[in-house]
């Protein structure tokens, strides 16, 4: 109820009309005012009341006031206090379940913030190392790896650009470095050490420059790149390394150091021109049956019988080159003049038997045979002395010394064509494959004519060896154009590719006596040949005066002679010159190399004289070119 006596007594805390505790009312008074304790104004006729009630008025009034007075204190602070509560909730904003609380840390472990960035950057200074080894060190604190971050990026590269520098100005020097056991042990060893080394530089850059209070994930993603990178750095290496020991074991298995043989050249290998001294070089190539049925044929003893006998007489100083193709079925081959076969032999290779026994292409097997253990002891101490033996005959059949021999089995140069990929070659008639007249079977194959046929090494031998509707003449152009094609074909991207294959076939294929340490100039020569022209002189029964079973061996050697160094054009008539007699073909003796001779003392052939044949060399190109018989 309303206090009739005191009416207007106010509490503020609100500049605007706020609810008044005394009166229960609205008030527009200020706070100042409604804080104040005034009189109410008492109408006349409240003056003719007695003193004694308005002195007890006053009294009551005065503590009444101060009673209130003190209330009103009280509510007021309590409103204030409630006041500023309301204000501050007022001023926050209300909050909703997908608003985030601002309060929690800023950059926890798993949120975007400087150890996200310090990971990140991590990982790329892990890469950079892969890319170029210790290259992310250069990112370390460490002053230590900053100084390796730079060296080991920059030893790298020079030795790089030193190798391919010298690889690209002398690339034959290049090659020579993969003929050579010594620097192919230090290579193998070299990638190994590169590889390890290589993996640690990665993890190395990681571990140091990795933040630390990572999560368990981060950690995992980091050891994941870790091992990523070196797999992809270290498996090259490591091909590199077994390519390399497939080298080293080809290069010791067959160019094995300790072979003894004769003849053979004074090479300075560590010359600039290795070959000065020998301005030609003479290489008997043999070509013989399938390993397997020679085996069986002898008893668990692979003896070769060589039905392929060709010569490569190469010129050193231009790389020209000439093949002197031989038939395998020459008689009375003679031997040089004053070695001891030749005083077994005097009047050529022949003896008691059938003489199909006593071709050229027996020599090999009659020397190592128990039979004639003279023949042996007439080489030794050669260790291989079937080879010896059959050099000394090609030697007195050509008037050509023989510096070293090479011997490829049938079987692996069909493994060696195959790792190639096959070779291309121009099939000019219908070849069969297989049949033999003396037993009466018949080809149980054809290879189907064409230019540019890729062949297997299969089907490729059949195109060298077929001889059921063939003559040795035709046989031997096909072997020509078969070694050329290979020679040709051999490019740097199948070496690489197919190198474990065609190192393990060219390991089984090949005998030789060439020794290691004239790799690298036979190398470097190589060069020249693949360049130069290659040519092809043979020798076919019934033509141009050669007969197989009685041969002219003088003219044999003459018609050599003008193949390798072929008489300069003339068009004035030359005089006539005449010639010391021949030797007997049983004692001739090959000169070391062939010498030059000049037009005037080189014999012409002429088609009125009966003891010069006409010339019959030919480019191998030519005579593989497709030109399809009818």
């Amino acid at each position: 109820m309303t206090n009739k006596k005191y009416p207007r007594l106010f509490r503020g805390g609100d500049p605007e009309r706020r609810h008044d505790d005394v009166t229960g009312g609205l008030s527009d008074e200020s706070e100042s005012e409604q804080t104040s304790i005034r009189p109410h104004k008492v109408s006349d006729h409240g003056s003719k009341t007695s003193g004694k009630t308005t002195s007890r008025s006053d009294a009551d009034s005065s503590e009444g006031g101060r009673r209130s007075s003190s209330k009103r204190d009280k509510e007021s602070s309590r409103s204030r206090a409630g006041g500023s509560r309301d204000g501050a909730k007022r001023a926050e904003p209300r909050r909703t379940k997908d608003d985030k609380d601002d309060s929690a840390p800023k950059h926890a472990a798993g949120t975007k913030g400087p150890l996200d960035r310090s990971f990140r950057r991590s990982a790329t200074l892990t890469v950079a190392s892969a890319l170029l080894p210790g290259l992310g060190l250069t990112g370390a604190r460490q002053r230590w790896a900053k100084i390796l971050g730079v060296l080991l990026p920059v030893g790298f590269l020079g030795g790089l650009v030193l190798l391919a520098v010298r690889a690209v100005m002398n690339p034959e020097v290049a090659i020579g470095w993969a003929l050579r056991p010594g620097i192919l042990r230090g290579t193998i060893l070299v990638l190994i050490v590169a590889a390890l080394g290589w993996a640690f530089l990665i993890t190395l850059t990681h571990l140091i420059t990795r933040p630390k209070g990572l999560a368990t994930a981060k950690r995992a993603i980091g050891a994941g790149l870790v091992v990523a990178l070196t797999f992809v750095v270290s498996a090259p290496l490591a091909v590199a390394a077994r390519y390399t020991l497939s080298q080293l074991q080809l290069v010791e298995k067959v160019f094995a150091p300790e072979v003894q043989a004769s003849g053979r050249p004074e090479v300075d290998v560590n010359a600039k021109d290795p070959w000065k001294d020998t301005p030609r070089l003479n290489i008997l190539l043999l070509g013989a049956d399938s390993t397997g049925s020679r085996i069986a044929d002898n008893k668990g003893t692979y003896v070769p019988r060589t039905d392929t006998i060709m010569v490569a007489s190469i010129d050193t100083a231009t790389g020209n080159t000439t093949l002197v193709q031989i038939p395998r079925s020459v008689e009375r081959t003679p031997f040089p003049e004053g070695s001891k076969l030749a005083k077994l032999f005097p009047r050529g290779f022949r003896g008691a038997g059938d003489s199909s026994e006593w071709l050229i292409n027996a020599i090999w097997e009659r020397t190592v045979s128990k039979d004639y253990p003279e023949m042996a002891e007439a080489v030794a101490p050669a260790t291989y002395p079937g080879a010896e033996a059959l050099k000394q005959g090609v030697e007195g059949i050509t008037g050509l010394h023989m510096h070293y021999f090479a011997l490829v089995n049938i079987d692996g140069l069909q493994q060696l064509i195959d790792a190639m990929g096959g070779v291309k070659l121009n099939v000019n008639r219908k070849l069969p494959i297989g049949g033999d007249h003396q037993t009466g079977a018949r080809p149980h194959g054809w290879l189907k004519p064409g230019p540019d046929q890729l062949l297997d090494g299969y089907n490729a031998m059949w195109y060298a060896r077929s001889r059921f509707d063939s003559d040795d003449y035709a046989r031997m152009a096909r072997q020509s154009c078969l070694v050329n094609a290979v020679i040709k074909q051999a490019n740097p991207t199948t070496l690489l590719t197919s190198y474990e294959g065609i190192a393990q076939a060219s390991s089984d294929m090949v005998m030789t006596d060439i020794p290691q340490d004239v790799l690298a100039p036979l190398a470097q020569l190589a060069f020249k040949v693949k360049d130069a022209s290659v040519s092809r002189l043979a020798f076919v029964h019934g033509q141009n005066g050669f007969d197989a079973g009685n041969p002219d061996f003088t003219l044999m050697r003459k018609r050599v002679q003008d193949a390798i160094n072929p008489p300069a054009p003339t068009s004035e008539p030359t005089a006539s010159t005449s010639t010391a007699p021949s030797p007997d073909p049983s004692t001739a003796k090959p000169s070391p190399t062939p010498t030059k001779q000049t037009s005037s003392a080189q014999p012409k052939p002429s088609a009125t004289s009966s003891d010069a044949a006409p010339s019959t060399t030919e480019r191998v190109a030519d005579a593989c070119a497709y030109h399809p018989e009818e």
